[in-house]
C-alpha cells in the first residue's frame, strides 16, 4: 500500500495492492511515512475501499464537512465495540458512523434535539448495540461538555447493526428494524400487554423475530412436520391466530407468503412470551 495522504498519524488515504484508493485505519500506520512511500500493511485495522463511480470525490465531499477528529472518533468508537459486541464489522462504519458523528457535534453545539420513533424498538431488539451506544454517549458527553441526548445512542446503535449484518444501507436496516417493530406491535396490541427488556422468553422471541424476518428479506423458509404443526395448532389456538394475523399483516404489507412452518414457528414462540410476560 502507497500513502497518497496522511489524515493523522492513524488515518490515511492510500493506494492499495489491487491499486484502489482506500482509507485504512491502525496506530502508528501513517506514522513517519512520505507520500509515495509504502505503509506497514500489518498496522492496518480497517480498510476502507473507496469503489464505484465517485467513490474519492465523496470522500473528498465528506472530509470537507467532518473533521479527521471525527474519523479518530470513530474508529476508537468502531474498535472498541467489535471487542464488546464480539463481532467484526464491515468497514462501511468508518465513514458512515464518522458523518453521523460530526453532525452529531454540530447539533449537540447548537442544542437542537433529534429523536426516532424506533428507539424505544432498538433498546428492546438489539439490547447490546443500545447498551454500547448509550456508554459511548455518556463519556462523549464527559469529554466535550456537551449535552448530547441520550436519545442519540438509537442512532449510533443502527451504524453497527447496520455494519453487522452487511445491509446494503441504512434504509434497509431501518426498513428491517421497522418490520420487527410492526410484528411486535401486533402481538402487544393482540395480547394487551407490553413486553420487559429484562424477560428472557421475550428476548429469544426477538431474536427468533429478527432472524425470521431476515429469512423473509433472504427468500427463505423454515419447515416443519405437518402432523406436528397440527399438534401446535390445536394446543395453542390464541398463539396461532396470532401468528397468522402476523403473516397476513406481512403478505398486505410487503407481498410477503409466509409458510405455514414459519407460522407454527411463531405460534410456539408467541406460546412462550404468552404464558411468561
Amino acid at each position: 500500500m502507497k500513502l497518497l495522504k496522511a489524515l493523522n498519524n492513524n488515518v490515511a488515504l492510500v493506494l492499495d495492492d489491487k491499486r484502489m484508493e482506500s482509507v485504512v485505519m491502525g496506530r502508528g500506520v501513517a506514522f513517519n511515512v512520505k507520500v509515495g512511500q509504502h505503509i506497514n500493511s500489518s498496522l492496518v485495522e480497517k480498510h476502507f475501499v473507496l469503489n464505484g463511480r465517485g467513490g474519492r470525490k465523496d470522500f473528498d465531499s465528506l472530509l470537507k464537512r467532518i473533521t479527521v477528529n471525527d474519523i479518530e472518533l470513530a474508529s476508537n468508537i468502531i474498535r472498541e465495540g467489535e471487542l464488546r459486541l464480539g463481532y467484526q464489522c464491515n468497514d462501511s462504519i468508518l465513514l458512515t458512523l464518522s458523518d453521523h458523528l460530526g453532525l452529531m457535534m454540530e447539533r449537540a453545539r447548537e442544542g437542537i434535539y433529534i429523536g426516532t420513533p424506533l428507539e424505544w424498538d432498538i433498546r428492546l431488539i438489539y439490547p447490546d448495540e443500545y447498551q454500547y451506544s448509550k456508554e459511548v454517549v455518556l463519556k462523549l458527553r464527559e469529554k466535550t461538555g456537551y449535552e448530547i441526548p441520550e436519545q442519540e445512542a438509537a442512532f449510533i446503535a443502527l451504524h453497527f447493526i447496520n455494519a453487522n449484518f452487511s445491509m446494503s444501507s441504512m434504509e434497509k436496516t431501518m426498513m428491517y428494524t421497522k418490520i420487527i417493530q410492526n410484528i411486535l406491535n401486533i402481538a402487544r396490541l393482540f395480547y394487551g400487554r407490553e413486553f420487559r427488556d429484562n424477560n428472557f422468553d421475550v428476548s429469544r422471541f426477538i431474536t427468533h423475530v429478527r432472524y425470521f424476518v431476515r429469512r423473509q428479506m433472504d427468500g427463505e423458509s423454515l419447515q416443519m412436520d405437518l402432523d406436528v404443526g397440527k399438534i401446535i395448532e390445536q394446543k395453542c389456538p390464541e398463539d396461532y391466530r396470532c401468528a397468522q394475523k402476523i403473516a397476513a399483516f406481512l403478505k398486505q404489507a410487503y407481498g410477503w407468503d409466509v409458510g405455514e412452518g414459519e407460522v407454527l414457528y411463531l405460534a410456539l414462540h408467541l406460546n412462550r412470551i404468552n404464558q411468561n410476560i
